[in-house]
């Protein structure tokens, strides 16, 4: 596409573990990271990473299948991220 950019940042849904883990800690070479589940000590160790290795990262809790969680977590990212770029809605829902 013309005139478009890659994106900076992206929120990560499920990254405290498996693949999500392994993407955000992937991309946080390159991007900033929101680093989100409902596990929020182990989203803070992904982050923790993250910003360890030179990126930028955020860990907030969510349990994606609760709608009330979802926004709070997206008013938690607008308050302390601001705008994000990209989504990766890797978490599950049994």
């Amino acid at each position: 596409m013309t005139g478009t950019s890659a994106p900076r940042s992206i929120l990560i849904t499920g990254a405290g573990s498996g693949i999500g883990r392994a993407t955000a800690r992937r991309l946080g070479r390159r991007m900033e990271v929101v680093v989100a589940d409902r596990n929020l000590a182990a989203a803070e160790t992904v982050a923790d990473e993250i910003v360890k290795n030179g990126g930028q990262a955020w860990a907030v809790a969510v349990d994606v299948s609760q709608r009330e969680s979802v926004a709070a977590m997206m008013e938690t990212i607008a308050r302390t991220v601001g705008d994000v770029d990209a989504l990766f809605s890797n978490a599950g829902i049994n």
